[in-house]
């Protein structure tokens, strides 16, 4: 499958995603409020956390390992049976320990003790989003950008019906739920839309369990798991430093310009993901890798700084348009907030490069500092500019980021010249 078929599911699946996005974003900030909205953040990142701390590392050990097996159809089965094994051993404990902390972590992380059945419901939906998770690995492992895209498609437009319905009537309590199931939505979509694809065997769970891949896929987790876990607990740490200094509206403000951010940055995560990470996983010589990365980081930071520039421009009538009068202070967040999201696209090129050629337990160590740095930052910021801190904070961490990947690149790329050099490809 080619880049060109790549970028444009990845422009399809984000054109419709934005429209959803708008949607989505309206409901919620007419019928939530920016506190509510600021709640309904709060549980996304506890979500994504959760999910990535096993699902991000047995997904990226899918597509690289699959990325390398080309070809060979027994092995890739092999591996996603492993995976799969994995994961049906591992789901179920850390569900168990969501569903009897529910009480616990209601009050911590929702400020209220009001919303526990929405942890209930995410905890029965953990392992069908693990599963469902899996599926879209193996999909992108083998370039089949149509599945992702219709599965993401799929998913996100029957979040936004089911937002459309709930929130008038219960409000927060019903946009809670809407996120909760969110991870069994995607399992159930991805599950019905792999039907006859030939990349996905009749019996997945039969071709065995391999401990060499098993290995392999679980070097990729203390890496992933820190990326998937540190990024939205440094936020919720973050944000629970904003509500201590500017209350629990400032939180809804920055869910607002995160929310747009995430609209067309999907774009792009959905080329690194579906296109670069087996591409850069499949090169073997420096020459081809060095035009693969001149290639996307040209194209990625044009585009992503292009609408960067747009938003932040625009920003006026996107609150407008896209909010209410309640978010109008969250004008203020644009600007640090569009820079760091230009920075962080380059720095994502980088990453994923390195995600594909580097050692998985330097990964590690790279993704636990750049979450210290955002951490630091945020408490040292947060306190003297309120909110702003935190928009600061993330886009200097960025920049941080982009420096240090591209260090890292420079690097493998010295690396792979010299075992070139010595006659020793790949």
């Amino acid at each position: 499958m080619s880049f060109r078929l790549a970028l444009s599911m990845s422009v399809l699946q984000t054109g419709a995603s934005m429209v959803l996005s708008f949607i989505s974003v309206k409901i919620t900030s007419v019928f939530l409020g920016a506190a509510g909205v600021g709640v309904l953040g709060q549980l996304q990142y506890f979500i994504a956390m959760s999910l990535g701390v096993i699902a991000t590392g047995m997904n990226t050990g899918i597509v690289r390992l699959s990325a390398s097996a080309a070809g060979d159809a027994g092995a890739q089965a092999r591996v996603l049976s492993t995976v799969l094994r994995m994961l049906l051993l591992a789901g179920p404990p850390v569900a168990c320990v969501i569903a009897l902390l529910s009480g616990w972590l209601g009050p911590r992380l929702l400020h209220s003790d009001a919303y526990d059945d929405a942890l209930l419901l995410f905890a029965l939906c953990y392992v069908p989003g693990l599963l469902g998770n899996a599926v879209l690995a193996r999909a992108n492992g083998a370039k089949d950008y149509a599945h992702v895209a219709i599965v993401n498609i799929g998913s996100n437009a029957t979040a936004v019906a089911l937002f459309a319905v709930l929130c008038p009537v219960l409000g927060v309590k019903g946009a809670l739920l809407v996120a909760a199931m969110g991870p069994a939505l995607t399992f159930a979509i991805a599950w019905l839309a792999k039907r006859r694809r030939a990349w996905w065997p009749a019996r997945p769970l039969a071709h065995g369990f391999s401990s060499t891949d098993a290995r392999a896929a679980l070097a990729f987790v203390p890496m992933a798991a820190i990326s998937a876990v540190a990024a939205p607990l440094v936020q919720l740490l973050i944000r629970d430093e904003i509500v201590m200094h500017s209350g629990m509206a400032a939180v809804g403000w920055l869910q607002g310009v995160t929310r747009l951010s995430d609209m067309y940055l999907n774009v792009i995560t959905g080329v690194l993901g579906m296109y670069f990470l087996p591409r850069f996983s499949e090169i073997r010589d420096a020459p081809t890798l060095e035009r693969e990365i001149a290639r996307g980081t040209l194209m990625i930071a044009v585009g992503a700084g292009s609408v960067s520039l747009l938003l932040y421009l625009l920003r006026d009538l996107v609150i407008h348009l896209v909010f209410t009068a309640e978010f109008a202070p969250m004008r203020d967040l644009f600007g640090w907030q569009m820079a760091g999201n230009a920075v962080k696209v380059v720095g994502w090129v980088f990453g994923y490069l390195l995600l594909a050629k580097a050692p998985p337990l330097l990964m590690a160590v790279f993704e636990a500092g750049m979450a210290v740095l955002l951490w630091a930052l945020g408490m040292l910021l947060v306190p003297q500019a309120g909110v702003l801190g935190a928009a600061q904070a993330y886009a200097l961490t960025y920049m941080v980021y982009a420096v240090v990947a591209a260090m890292g690149v420079m690097l493998v790329l010295r690396r792979m010249r010299r075992v070139e050099a010595a006659g020793v490809v790949g």
